[in-house]
């Protein structure tokens, strides 16, 4: 499977792309200490990574500390699968305040809500400001462009 999306990575090119700001706003969080940045997919972790190099996303996200479809087929499982393995690598706890969940639908925010994390919706496009609201995320922002509110949303555990 991984090898199928890495040969088709130049059409994820042509037919998708990285939302604006994301690439800048995983650079200004690489430098905010104690903050640890991965991935949280219902995808495999070949499939996740392969999507990110894709599109240059991948140099500040520590995939070892992921979760990923494999761990588990509840989406709100894999938040303590992400916490356990980050806990592990960077021997610290990472509670409530402390895991951001950035997401873009309304079961991104449920399946955060349901492991106590606190969730920061972005409205890429499939769901609405108004939608991503009425799903009760802590903070919504409308895209990724505003690197300086993501980051206070996530300093200050939205």
């Amino acid at each position: 499977m991984a090898a199928g999306y890495t040969a088709k990575s130049p059409l994820m090119r042509q037919r998708g792309h990285a939302l604006p700001g994301a690439a800048k706003a995983l650079a200004a969080l690489d430098d905010v200490p104690d903050v640890v940045q991965s991935v949280l997919t219902g995808n495999f972790k070949a499939v996740a990574i392969t999507k990110l190099v894709a599109f240059g996303l991948d140099a500040h996200v520590d995939f070892e500390v992921g979760a990923y479809g494999s761990d588990d087929s509840v989406r709100a499982n894999l938040v303590d699968v992400a916490r356990r393995r980050a806990a592990a690598k960077y021997h610290t706890t990472f509670g409530r305040r402390a895991t951001v969940l950035i997401g873009d639908t309304p079961s991104d925010i449920e399946a955060g809500r349901k492991a106590g994390a606190v969730v920061i919706a972005v409205a890429s496009g499939r769901s609405s400001m108004e939608d991503l609201q009425a799903a009760r995320a802590a903070v919504v922002l409308p895209d990724l462009t505003d690197t300086n509110a993501l980051i206070q949303a996530i300093l200050m555990g939205a």
